[in-house]
């Protein structure tokens, strides 16, 4: 996850991480189109649909250690 200097920002997701990502698999660079961009853009949003659910699971987990 790329760093950000917003303190309120929980969570971002740039092109370069998804790079990085493609390099772990053996994927080129070159290969992350912007229609490939689009594509993970989707994945993510629709992965993420119980967002809200993750949230409360991590403040249990931190109110707990």
């Amino acid at each position: 996850m790329a760093a950000d200097s917003g303190k309120d920002v929980i969570f971002v997701l740039t092109r370069e991480d998804v790079v990085e990502c493609a390099r772990m698999k053996g994927i080129p660079e070159e290969a992350i189109t912007d229609d490939v961009l689009r594509q993970v853009k989707k994945g993510v949003d629709s992965g993420l649909e119980c967002w809200s659910e993750v949230v409360k699971e991590a403040i249990n987990m931190a109110l707990k250690s």
